[in-house]
């Protein structure tokens, strides 16, 4: 441990903090901003893909070193399908000037380490797929729509977004001129992910988020996401409001934007409906 650390700590402007356990490394993300892990496979308390685990759970954009002399042959990853983490053995004989290569690497180019999925994902997506969005005139009622969101909560940017299978599409954007993020990028990834409202007060503070280069660029501070829920209970877009500044949201403020959320997605469901009923009239 104390020769990775040494590695680690020849990076320029990095300092680095020890755990021995997959607890410790739990508790470290907690208390300190951490911008790469890297991590043994056998630990006294798990293995290095518990440790892959926990940041995909609690710090997705944290990019992950395995640094090990276990063969890639030989570490179980059953349990852990789409683990996206690099891997480095120890064995190499210059292995610790590599991993201070690697983690200086990983801090400069990765945002998020993959991105979370729900477990029914391929339902979702064809809920989503479900809507032929491109057929449905909606551009300026979701126009209209962000518009007034913005107004109402005073920011600099109100969207209506569509969680694709890699991206996010912007259908509407008032504020911003923006088509898509990434998956791995956009904090909708987490937010359709819980049932109420996730309220990033300042993204600067927290750990998620604070390294997402695009964000940044995007000059977004904070954000509050509300899913737009299909009838069959599936998440397929968010409805967002985001400002330059940290800020809050009232009990209800959140609910209000619930509310245009569920308007939103009301929206898709009579556009379907109409198109649904004209396309059985041209059939008879």
């Amino acid at each position: 441990m104390a020769t990775t650390a040494a590695a680690v700590g020849r990076v320029d402007g990095l300092s680095v903090i020890e755990a021995t356990s997959v607890d410790d490394v739990g508790d470290a993300l907690e208390t300190e901003s951490i911008v790469c892990v890297v991590t043994e496979y056998d630990l006294p308390d798990g293995t290095g893909l518990e440790v892959v685990d926990i940041l995909r759970t609690e710090s997705p954009q944290t990019p992950c070193v395995l640094f090990t002399d276990v063969a890639p042959g030989d570490i179980d990853t059953e349990s852990f399908e789409e683990v996206i983490v690099e891997y480095l053995s120890r064995e190499l004989p210059d292995a610790e000037d590599r991993l201070g290569f690697i983690v200086d690497d990983v801090i400069n180019h990765s945002a998020q380490v993959g991105f979370l999925k729900p477990e029914d994902e391929d339902e979702r997506l064809e809920t989503l797929a479900s809507y032929d969005i491109d057929s449905l005139p909606i551009d300026e009622s979701f126009e209209r729509l962000t518009d007034l969101i913005a107004a109402h909560f005073d920011v600099a940017v109100a969207f209506i977004g569509l969680i694709e299978a890699d991206e996010e599409r912007f259908l509407a954007c008032a504020g911003g001129d923006w088509d898509s993020l990434t998956r791995e990028d956009t904090i909708c990834t987490h937010s359709m992910l819980q049932e109420d409202v996730m309220v990033v007060e300042d993204i600067m503070q927290d750990n998620r988020f604070n390294e997402n280069q695009q964000l940044q660029n995007l000059g977004i501070r904070s954000y509050a996401g509300a899913n737009m829920t299909a009838p069959n209970g599936q998440v397929i877009g968010q409805v967002c409001v985001l400002d330059d500044t940290p800020r809050s949201y009232t009990a209800e403020e959140q609910r209000l934007l619930e509310q245009y959320a569920e308007t939103a997605m009301e929206v898709l469901e009579l556009r379907r409906t109409v198109r649904e009923a004209t396309d059985v009239e041209v059939a008879q």
